[in-house]
């Protein structure tokens, strides 16, 4: 007798393995945008979808008072943590924002230790 499931497990797209990628695709790097945050909620929220759909974020706070800064960088953080991403300090008012997918190529890594 043949037993079927019902339910099948997923491959998660943050489960992607880096032999999975090549020299070929497109790296995170390329699709890195890099902003100045001022104290726009409305472009902090379009930052963050665009984050979302593939764009990493190197956001630099220098121009925001520090209650903003903090603000801005709490609301980052957790648009990052709610999709499973990663934060990393480049410097004091210098942050990435990426999804964790977006670090399996090695791109980022290669792009933040150029800096």
């Amino acid at each position: 007798m043949k037993t079927m499931a019902l339910f099948t497990k997923k491959k998660n797209e943050y489960s992607l393995a880096s032999s999975d990628f090549n020299e070929e695709q497109e790296q995170a790097s390329d699709r890195i945008l890099m902003e100045q945050i001022e104290d726009e909620d409305d472009v902090a929220a379009s930052l963050v979808d665009k984050m979302k759909n593939g764009n990493p974020l190197v956001l630099n706070f220098e121009l925001l008072g520090l209650m903003e800064a903090n603000k801005f960088l709490a609301f980052f953080t957790g648009a990052c943590y709610a999709i499973n991403g990663k934060v990393v300090k480049i410097n004091e008012t210098t942050y990435m924002f990426a999804r964790s997918v977006d670090f399996l190529d090695g791109s980022l890594k290669k792009f933040i230790e150029s800096i």
